[in-house]
């Protein structure tokens, strides 16, 4: 036997649905008959029969909500009585306060770290600056004009501080000064010529093998400020990079220009064209590799490192910031370790010279500056514009060229009214510095360059 299937429509529904369907469940076969009208009266039961049964049922779902809601507002009030009841328990009461007394011991250790790590910044900062100036003294002893490496300038002197050369990675040039015999100490004396262009010489191809590490590591600056050198003499790229390729320091005395200042000898000697081309193909697979983890054109990264540094590994300026794309760890490198750490940290300028460590940093700061600063602009030209400016000034500066206001959220929406040609009019009309003003013209430029000759 098969078992009964169990009844989905109430009996009264029965006759009714069995009339309705008995055409579609005629026999195979059989022709469909068609159903034969009922009568009126027999059509008016139907009717009442089905009114009465809906009454009947709304009148259960009625009563099911109003018994349902009785017992939903008695389980309210029974839980208000006990969770009032709980959380006045003297158990309760001692979780309260011992929570609010975490709660206030954790603020007061998040403050002091705070309060230490600004401390901790400040500090290097002023112990860089104090080094930088002390060294700086030293050197006006002997040299009027008194200079050290910068953004796109590596110079080194010699250990009597009596010659001085200057790799210029910006004019592919190598220049070295020869003090005369007596100079800065009011004595007169004239250097011999040619000694002086054959010590040049033997100056620009002792760079070919002066690797990036030693440069770093014997830098009186980076010495005197209590540098940690253990990144750089760890880094394969710092061991097997030399300050220029050796290739270009192979140079003769026809290629060297000698002029005889009041006090000095200098030869100047001019690297050829390839120099360049070689020095941004060897940053390339960085560019790449890191713009696709950061979601950025390789094109922009490269006309960033350009701009900022002209691609001189050894890179830094007074803030101070290092390295190729000019990180400074006060500002900039505070985003960037909380992005990769999930905390602030102070880069080390140890950190900061290695080519593939300071690629890595400056794509997540660009990538933070284009999608959290200014995520919300909804032009994707503009918001590169409203980057790369905030790249070389800030957000804060940014904002204020154009919005005149300090937040973002007003930038934001004045930016998404305009077109993006509108913005970068904006902001090179109202940006403060002419530093950034020519910063955001570099680099839109290069970046069109990078994208034609390296088909990026």
């Amino acid at each position: 036997m098969k078992p009964n299937k169990p009844k989905i429509y109430p009996v009264i529904f029965k006759p009714m649905l069995k009339a309705m369907c008995k055409p579609a469940c005629e026999p195979a076969g059989k022709p469909a008959r068609k159903p034969a009208r009922k009568p009126a009266l027999k059509r008016a039961g139907v009717a009442t029969a089905m009114a009465a049964y809906g009454f009947f049922a709304s009148g259960v779902l009625a009563s099911s909500a109003v018994v349902a809601s009785a017992v939903a507002a008695n389980a309210v009030v029974a839980s208000a009585v006990v969770l009032s009841q709980l959380a006045t328990s003297p158990v309760a009461v001692a979780q309260a306060q011992d929570f609010a007394e975490f709660k206030k011991r954790n603020q007061q250790q998040f403050s002091q770290f705070k309060q230490d790590q600004e401390k901790a910044f400040a500090e290097f900062v002023a112990r860089w600056q104090q080094a930088e100036a002390d060294y700086i003294q030293q050197l006006r002893e002997h040299w009027s004009d008194a200079k050290v490496s910068n953004k796109t300038q590596w110079v080194k002197y010699s250990d009597d501080q009596r010659q001085r050369t200057t790799v210029d990675y910006e004019t592919d040039t190598v220049t070295v000064e020869i003090l005369d015999a007596g100079a800065g100490s009011g004595a007169k004396g004239t250097a011999d010529t040619e000694s002086a262009v054959n010590e040049a010489l033997r100056q620009v191809r002792e760079l070919g093998s002066t690797k990036l590490s030693t440069a770093v590591s014997q830098d009186p600056i980076h010495i005197s400020a209590g540098m940690n050198f253990s990144n750089v003499r760890s880094s394969a790229r710092m061991q097997g990079q030399s300050v220029l390729p050796a290739q270009f320091t192979q140079v003769s005395k026809q290629q060297a220009q000698v002029e005889r200042r009041a006090d000095r000898t200098v030869v100047k000697v001019k690297l050829p064209p390839a120099a360049g081309n070689d020095r941004a193909s060897r940053m390339l697979p960085l560019a790449k590799a890191y713009a696709a983890q950061a979601g950025l054109s390789p094109a922009l990264v490269m006309a960033i490192i350009h701009t900022e540094s002209s691609f001189n590994p050894l890179a830094r300026s007074p803030i101070p910031a290092f390295g190729l794309m000019q990180i400074v760890p006060t500002s900039a490198g505070r985003d960037i370790t909380e992005y990769m750490h999930g905390e602030q940290q102070l880069l080390s300028a140890d950190y900061l010279y290695d080519p593939d460590q300071n690629v890595q940093a400056g794509t997540i700061y660009l990538h933070l500056l284009n999608n959290r600063y200014f995520k919300d602009v909804r032009d994707t030209e503009s918001r590169l514009y409203l980057a790369i400016a905030a790249y070389n000034t800030g957000p804060g500066n940014v904002s204020k060229a154009i919005a005149n206001s300090n937040k973002l959220a007003d930038a934001t929406r004045v930016a998404n009214r305009m077109t993006a040609r509108q913005i970068y009019d904006r902001l090179m009309a109202n940006l403060p510095a002419t530093e950034t003003k020519n910063y955001l013209r570099k680099v839109t430029s290069r970046q069109k360059y990078y994208q034609e000759e390296f088909n990026l």
